[in-house]
């Protein structure tokens, strides 16, 4: 009989893209470094599919982006609680994105947010 395998014995390579048309990404692909300028014009980034994703971080940094050629990262209308699209609009602008399977959290600073998408306050000491 053969021995059952378990999940966290499984490993998952990561895969590392610098995308500059729309992309849409698999679950290997945990590292994103997207490019949106003149030459290319504007991005969509799509996310994988949020279960098949549970439990996993995805970086994705703009290489470059500004008002015009910005980088849209969207779900596959999968996730619970989705606040909307989240631009990137500007060269370095980033975000960390984890499923816990049901629903797509972000969990970093530095981003350009356009569309129903808030960015965080920071309160005065």
């Amino acid at each position: 009989m053969p021995e059952k395998r378990h999940y966290q014995d499984v490993t998952v390579m990561q895969k590392f893209q610098s995308p500059i048309a729309d992309y849409m990404m698999t679950m290997r692909d945990r590292i994103l470094r997207p490019v949106a300028n003149p030459v290319t014009g504007p991005i969509v980034i799509t996310l994988p599919p949020v279960s098949d994703a549970m439990g996993y971080f995805y970086s994705i940094i703009a290489r470059d982006a500004d008002g015009t050629n910005t980088i849209t990262i969207q779900d596959r209308d999968d996730s619970e609680c989705w606040e909307g699209d989240i631009t990137l609009n500007g060269p370095c602008d980033r975000i960390l994105l984890y499923s816990d399977g049901i629903a797509w959290w972000q969990c970093c600073e530095g981003l350009g947010y356009v569309g129903t998408t808030v960015p965080p306050t920071t309160s005065a000491p």
